[in-house]
């Protein structure tokens, strides 16, 4: 979203607020809020026009207003102080309990006539507004920090989460189904395991990234040896590895290729590394490819299928956040 907007979380009467007319008022300001009215309370009398009270406030002093004024004042003076055409409104608990109604203000304030059909005589000070959606604020598709903010207490309040409204905003505009609390918590730890991978191409932007995985596969369970490859047989390291279940244990030797790349891998060189290195020594039982990419193309994984069918022997693939996990689980623990 482009331009400055505040958020304010509003309520008018609550659904329990039974002896304040609860059953009478939320309908209808339900309703005014769809025909385009965010009406808000505290405005029983022509003397509440907020309008009229900042003129009196301005001229005499505050001091000069009734009790009755100064709490008016006191309560609704956001209206006019702080609310901007293209600010947003949640009304909490509109038209029911746990559900909210989002509207983007529109114009300036200004104070009505009695209008409800009873004339009780409330909720007149307004902005007119467009009517986004109501919403369950305990649904998906309500960000957990923005689900805080819409229980906390308050007639109305600033709500300082954009990032998490407007994932609302949208959601709602595309009626998307939003995502449970596991997983924007796995989103969440995808973002700093790319950070992970791309700090290890900084660091280990060449042949010191081979030496630092060998000290990480070192300490992997079942690894008996790690060591230099010999480069000229395709192989940056070789290692050797136990598999299988017991009373059937299986003993496999690995070549493997380290590359340091950035985003989407196309080259395939490291494919024919392997390859040149099955064919140099027929001990090696399987490859490994491991690179710090953050994707691999098509091309790249239909060559790694072909090597497999070809060779008759497994070769893994392993790049961007699943590189960041290996590193994470064996890196070792006191880096000097």
């Amino acid at each position: 979203m482009n331009g400055a907007y505040t958020v304010f979380a509003v309520k008018a009467v609550q659904p329990w607020e039974k002896e304040s007319g609860a059953d009478y008022w939320i309908p209808l300001i339900y309703e005014e809020l769809k025909r385009g009215n965010a009406r808000f309370g505290w405005s029983y009398s022509e003397n509440h026009d907020l309008r009229k009270l900042r003129e009196r406030i301005e001229r005499d002093g505050i001091e000069k207003l009734s009790e009755e004024e100064r709490e008016v004042w006191s309560h609704a003076r956001f209206l006019i102080d702080d609310v901007s055409k293209g600010d947003f409104f949640i009304y909490i608990n509109m038209p029911k309990y746990g559900e909210c109604s989002l509207v983007e203000i529109a114009g300036d304030y200004y104070f009505t006539e009695v209008w409800d059909k009873e004339g009780r005589n409330d909720f007149r000070h307004c902005l007119k507004c467009n009517f986004i959606s109501a919403f369950n604020r305990r649904s998906n598709i309500v960000p957990p920090r923005l689900k805080v903010y819409l229980s906390l207490p308050g007639a109305h309040y600033k709500i300082y989460a954009k990032e998490e409204f407007e994932e609302l905003l949208s959601a709602l505009k595309e009626g998307k189904k939003g995502k449970e609390a596991k997983e924007r918590l796995n989103e969440d730890i995808n973002k700093h395991l790319e950070d992970v991978v791309k700090d290890l191409h900084k660091n280990f932007p060449r042949q010191n990234l081979e030496v630092y995985l060998a000290e990480v596969f070192k300490r992997m369970p079942n690894v008996l040896s790690v060591r230099k490859g010999p480069d000229k047989n395709g192989a940056d390291l070789e290692i050797e590895f136990e598999s299988g279940i017991p009373g059937l244990i299986k003993r496999e030797f690995c070549a493997v290729q380290v590359k340091s790349y950035e985003k989407e891998v196309r080259d395939l060189t490291a494919v024919n590394d392997i390859r040149r290195a099955f064919e140099s020594d027929r001990h090696y039982t399987c490859g490994l490819i491991v690179m710090t990419a953050t994707s691999v193309s098509e091309e790249f994984m239909q060559a790694v299928e072909k090597l497999i069918e070809e060779s008759g022997k497994p070769v893994g693939v392993i790049y961007g956040t699943e590189l960041a996990e290996l590193i994470i689980r064996f890196r070792e623990r006191n880096l000097s």
